[in-house]
């Protein structure tokens, strides 16, 4: 009787550690999938913030060239050279990220919210980076024109003309020059983040 009970006891307890092994994969595969899923949020979100910052930087260089009142110094021109090439190289980095998740996004995406956002701020970043562009259009424009009249005046020997010397301007005409370049590159960097934020959003529909 002893040797059954304990023969009994013994199938039960094999049983329950079985039942509690076959149970664990059970718990661990929805834990996979909210892990996955809180991965895929963070991607999204940094996307988003990515694109966030992208805006307030236009906002300040738009806010530089507005109260630039046509003219601005070698210095600054480079400076804002400077902004715009790193706006282009953060929103090409931006293309690249919405470009590895289209490749895994399904109709009706839990992440719709986060990628409808991403849309908005993509058309936003593209009419402003639409703004700058005209603006340094304008600036370059009044620039030549100004540095042309100021070289036809200047004196030789390299003495100054309406308080500047030749070689200034033509410094700032250089810098004016590359400004340009950064301003058609960053237009370009615009249109595309909103293209690949539109295939997104088309996709997640």
């Amino acid at each position: 009787m002893k040797n059954k009970f304990a023969l009994s006891a013994g199938l039960i307890l094999l049983a329950g550690m079985g039942l509690a092994f076959a149970s664990t994969p059970a718990k661990t595969a929805p834990a996979t999938a909210v892990s996955r899923e809180d991965a895929k949020t963070r991607e999204f979100k940094d996307i988003l913030f990515k694109l966030v910052r992208q805006d307030e930087y236009l906002d300040e260089a738009l806010e530089t060239l507005d109260s630039a009142n046509g003219r601005m110094s070698a210095h600054d021109i480079s400076a804002m050279g400077l902004s715009l090439k790193m706006i282009s190289s953060n929103l090409n980095r931006v293309s690249a990220l919405n470009k590895q998740e289209f490749t895994s996004i399904q109709t009706g995406s839990a992440h719709t919210k986060y990628i409808n956002t991403i849309f908005s701020y993509s058309r936003k970043v593209n009419r402003k980076a639409g703004h700058v562009s005209a603006l340094v259009g304008q600036l370059a424009a009044k620039t030549k024109k100004s540095s042309m009249r100021d070289a036809v005046s200047s004196r030789k020997g390299g003495k100054k003309a309406r308080g500047k010397k030749l070689t200034q301007l033509l410094e700032e005409q250089k810098a004016m020059d590359t400004l340009a370049a950064d301003a058609k590159a960053l237009r370009a960097a615009s249109r595309s983040v909103n293209a690949t934020s539109k295939w997104l959003y088309i996709a997640s529909k």
